[in-house]
């Protein structure tokens, strides 16, 4: 199987002229975690759900923390393109993606956009399909939190390598938070939640028994479009398992 085959088209693209606010409603649109920035049909550079929800982190210098929503792209881009190209073997690719501890990158020919490979697109590959173990030989204790969690905390633990972060009450899981939620929180400081974890969870969250196979679990991530999946038992919350950990067990 080669990257042509996985790879998503259209690429969706703005231009460095663009605002991150635009980038953002593309990110929101077409439920993806990246934008292109690209002209002429050549890219210039890249922006990601985790760059725009590290910039939550308010002890930080003042021009992070500022809304930087009408900021240029051509301001926040990555400029250190990593591609692709169409005819490398999703092996390949893969092991060029975890190498750079990226989560998707642009595949160029001759310096013209085809397409974009993401870890989720990987998730549909042959490789990722051969894979089916018990989800408890590979999924981790989550990381977890309180709903009254400041909103900084919860980014410092993501940004330390969390991939997600389980919001618990009582005991039981309440919500999750991941980049995605970072990237689309809009603090309201009129809401008794404003700047807690409570105030950015998600209250949806994606379950599966500690009996499940890692079939099962890919299975969900990409029906509910989500990158983790809580795996509970008896007593409650057994771990998490994660895209990435489906990823690494792959390359293995």
């Amino acid at each position: 199987m080669l990257v042509s085959d996985l790879m998503s088209t259209p690429v969706h693209a703005a231009k460095p002229g663009d605002t991150v606010s635009y980038a953002r409603n593309l990110m929101l649109r077409h439920k993806i975690s990246r934008v292109l920035v690209a002209e002429d049909g050549r890219a210039k550079g890249i922006i990601t759900k985790k760059d725009i929800g590290f910039r939550l982190r308010r002890n930080d210098p003042e021009w992070r923390h500022r809304s930087i929503d009408n900021a240029l792209l051509s301001q926040v881009m990555n400029t250190n393109l990593v591609s692709l190209s169409s005819d490398s073997s999703i092996r390949d690719a893969l092991l060029l993606l975890v190498s750079h501890n990226i989560s998707g990158a642009p595949v160029i020919d001759q310096g013209m956009v085809l397409g974009i490979l993401t870890r989720t697109d990987i998730l549909r590959s042959d490789l990722v399909e051969k894979l089916d173990i018990p989800v408890s030989s590979i999924m981790r204790e989550p990381v977890q939190v309180t709903p009254d969690h400041s909103s900084v905390h919860v980014v410092d633990l993501i940004k330390k390598g969390a991939e997600a972060v389980i919001v618990v009450d009582d005991g039981g899981a309440i919500g999750i938070i991941t980049e995605s939620d970072l990237a689309f929180y809009e603090d309201l400081p009129e809401s008794a939640e404003s700047g807690t974890a409570a105030g950015m969870m998600r209250q949806t969250i994606p379950s599966l028994p500690e009996t499940a196979r890692t079939r099962e679990a890919v299975t969900v991530m990409l029906q509910a479009a989500c990158q983790s999946v809580i795996i509970t038992g008896m007593n409650g919350i057994k771990g998490i398992i994660t895209r990435d950990d489906i990823i690494r067990e792959v390359t293995q």
